[in-house]
């Protein structure tokens, strides 16, 4: 009986076949040698899911840049088209009106000297008044002539070749202005001393004298303060607020219209009560208009400017002569010794009180 071949020993079998039987993958050389089939499953699961959180990072990333820049157009797009001003806050300034300046017509008018006389800082002129008719006597539109004028300063030279057009400037403190017969001025507080002799009552001298009053009370800024005095035989003051300065408010200046139409001329030309009056009230006056048609007493001139040096205050005197050049000159020789202008108004030859146009 043969013998069968030897069975070689374990040592000699082949490396491979060991590590087939060992590892169960069979390839020399893998890092998986060694290794259960469970533990390789479970590192490729953690590198799939390390691969798939990474994905959705680089995502997330690309998501965000592509919202940021979005915003980034949208806010820059808004900024252009919206206007530059929108939402600063905006302060309206609303300044008070005055009435607008009308030019003074000076036609056909014939000058006494072919030279306005003048004065130190005082200068005089001739101007036309329109005649009016006892229909007209309230608001007449011829007289809007005098419109409100703002005053260069002391010393104005105006007439016949100089500033102004032939109207007369006065002067005065900042404030509100007006003026009076074409004589600017500006200030706080307004004074008028207005003559209502029996002289006044000649050819509507009064008439238009308060018509122009009326006008030029009516246009001041209502934050200035007026007061008015007429005078014959003295002074002639309101029935209302005698003491104190009145706010140029719509009820204050219909008032005083009111009062002003009850008035007629008669008397004589005593000035210097008025003018006692007016620095009697709590605060001295920036401007006074001081308007006359006769000849004053020689002794108003000192007396004005004693009581304007005993107010202590720079008060501007604009003196008008009405109609009648014999007292012109202590109307020259007030406004020249307190800041203010002459000025001579002659009248136009109109109707007496109580005729018929």
């Amino acid at each position: 009986m043969s013998s069968l071949p030897p069975i070689p020993p374990v040592s000699t079998l082949p490396t491979a076949s060991r590590a087939s039987r060992v590892g169960g993958v069979g390839r020399s050389g893998d890092s998986s040698v060694g290794l259960s089939e469970e533990q390789l499953v479970r590192g490729e699961q953690r590198r799939m899911v390390r691969e798939r959180w990474m994905h959705l990072l680089l995502l997330g990333f690309a998501l965000s840049v592509v919202l940021h820049v979005g915003i980034m157009l949208w806010l820059w797009a808004t900024k252009v088209e919206q206007p530059l001003d929108e939402g600063i806050p905006s302060v309206e300034l609303r300044l008070q009106e005055l009435p607008p300046a009308v030019e003074l017509v000076t036609e056909d008018v014939e000058l006494p000297d072919p030279s306005p006389l003048v004065v130190g800082p005082v200068t005089t002129e001739v101007d036309p008044v329109p005649s009016l008719s006892a229909d007209q006597a309230s608001d007449n539109p011829s007289l809007d002539s005098f419109g409100a004028i703002e005053a260069p300063g002391v010393g104005a030279i105006v007439g016949p070749g100089g500033a102004g057009n032939g109207i007369g400037l006065g002067s005065g403190k900042g404030g509100g202005g007006t003026s009076f017969f074409g004589v600017g001025g500006r200030g706080t507080r307004f004074a008028y001393v207005v003559d209502v002799s029996g002289s006044m009552g000649v050819e509507n001298r009064m008439l238009t004298a308060i018509s122009e009053l009326k006008r030029s009370v009516g246009a001041l800024p209502d934050f200035a303060q007026y007061y008015v005095v007429l005078f014959s035989n003295g002074a002639i003051i309101p029935t209302f607020d005698t003491s104190t300065w009145l706010r140029a408010t719509r009820a204050n200046i219909g008032r005083t219209r009111q009062w002003l139409d009850e008035q007629r001329p008669e008397g004589g030309t005593e000035p210097l009560g008025a003018f006692e009056q007016v620095f009697s009230l709590p605060q001295p006056p920036d401007v006074i208009f001081f308007l006359t048609d006769g000849e004053i007493p020689p002794a108003t001139a000192y007396e004005v400017r004693r009581l304007v040096q005993a107010s202590k205050r720079e008060v501007v005197v604009n003196t008008v002569g009405f109609s009648n050049e014999a007292g012109k000159d202590p109307l020259i020789q007030i406004a020249k010794e307190n800041r203010g202008v002459f000025r001579f108004v002659p009248s136009s030859g109109g109707m007496q009180p109580g005729q018929q146009p």
